[in-house]
């Protein structure tokens, strides 16, 4: 149960994140330097926490990291598997927070966000042959309530062709740039499962410890990965075009630490939480913060015309919840079996076809003139 609770914590704090996020990039500030500047705040929090855990009589560590090499035949000291690991998650968590960063930028934030429920897609696959996990029937259900709730958003687009919905969400910008953000961070969550899992039934100081120092060393080879970045494309620019380094924290300060802060927050939720049930499940909650993103992409930045946002964002939860139920615990046992996803695939589907017909320009324009 530990294991969900943070999860769903996670899942809550994670949409903060990006809430704060857009309030920063709205002001059109460079998304690589504003990916530094939060992944500095966040090793500042890292710090603190890592502290304060020291002072409390848990000091910082790691599991054995090599063990996890050991498992594929290579022999590595844990400092060298940890200094590997932590170079490939920034090069792959690096470019995933780059394009969604950019996303943020161009699209509304409640169109974009929904896109990132299709990472269980991705980790079925991903997880059946790095982790050795097997999918079950009912989680390929919950995956394609998931896909048919994406297609919802671009609904209108039906009119021209089958196909309409799905070519646009290549076509948009915003939408195809998180579609690579849920492959890029589907690898991510399987290298953390991958290494967290090595580290045995600690008491949960210790788990939190572990969490703490990944999440600390992580951010430090992020923080590097987006330095470096933003100096070569600023050396790439004429000089009187270069963006300046330090206005953001005149600018919008609050929302700038709390993207840093809320940043450490998830990941070291989220670690955590794998430490206790199994990847997909945590992404699969960390997820279901979508119709939370579209609620507040109304509320704070008055995104209007969201009603096939919302639609599609509850139809996605509900794959989501789908895949939640259907998973297999370590015993083998799932909440519901393949019947029982059918059963929820079969109402979704039913209530949405109702919905869709009910917000049917048509049916509404019917409604007024009656």
């Amino acid at each position: 149960m530990i294991g969900l609770f943070l999860s769903a914590l996670m899942s809550a704090v994670n949409v903060l994140t990006d809430v704060s996020r857009k309030k920063v990039l709205d002001r059109s500030y460079d998304a690589v330097l504003i990916s530094f500047w939060c992944k500095v705040i966040a090793i500042a929090a890292f710090g603190g926490a890592l502290g304060a855990l020291w002072l409390a009589g848990t000091p910082p560590g790691l599991p054995d990291l090599g063990q996890a090499f050991a498992r594929m035949g290579i022999n590595l000291p844990t400092p060298v598997a940890f200094v590997l690991y932590l170079a490939v998650n920034a090069l792959l968590e690096g470019s995933a927070i780059v394009l969604n960063l950019r996303a943020l930028q161009i699209s509304p934030i409640s169109y974009c966000l929904p896109f990132i429920a299709l990472t269980p897609l991705f980790l079925l696959p991903a997880g059946m042959i790095f982790l050795g996990e097997k999918p079950v029937a009912g989680m390929t259900v919950g995956v394609v309530i998931v896909v048919v709730g994406s297609l919802v958003v671009n609904r209108a687009l039906f009119a021209n062709g089958v196909l309409e919905p799905a070519k646009a969400i290549l076509r948009n910008k915003g939408s195809r740039y998180m579609l690579c953000v849920s492959v890029l961070l589907t690898f991510t969550n399987v290298l953390d499962k991958w290494f967290v899992s090595g580290g045995g039934d600690v008491a949960f100081a210790e788990r939190l410890s572990r969490s703490i120092t990944l999440s600390f060393g992580k951010g430090v080879l992020l923080a590097l990965f987006f330095l470096g970045l933003t100096i070569f494309r600023f050396r790439r620019m004429p000089v009187a075009t270069r963006p300046d380094w330090l206005p953001v924290f005149r600018d919008v300060p609050r929302w700038i630490v709390l993207a840093g802060v809320f940043e450490a927050i998830v990941l070291v939720l989220q670690l955590t939480a794998m430490q206790f049930t199994v990847a997909a499940l945590v992404i699969s909650i960390k997820r279901s913060g979508i119709v939370l993103a579209v609620f507040l992409g109304w509320l704070i930045f008055k995104e209007r015309n969201i009603t096939d946002r919302v639609i599609a964002s509850f139809v996605m939860l509900c794959g989501v919840l789908i895949f939640f139920l259907t998973k297999p615990d370590a015993n083998g046992h799932a909440l519901i079996g393949l019947h029982g996803a059918l059963a929820v695939a079969g109402g979704t589907l039913a209530v949405l076809m109702v919905v869709l017909w009910l917000t049917h320009p048509r049916t509404a324009a019917a409604k007024v003139e009656s």
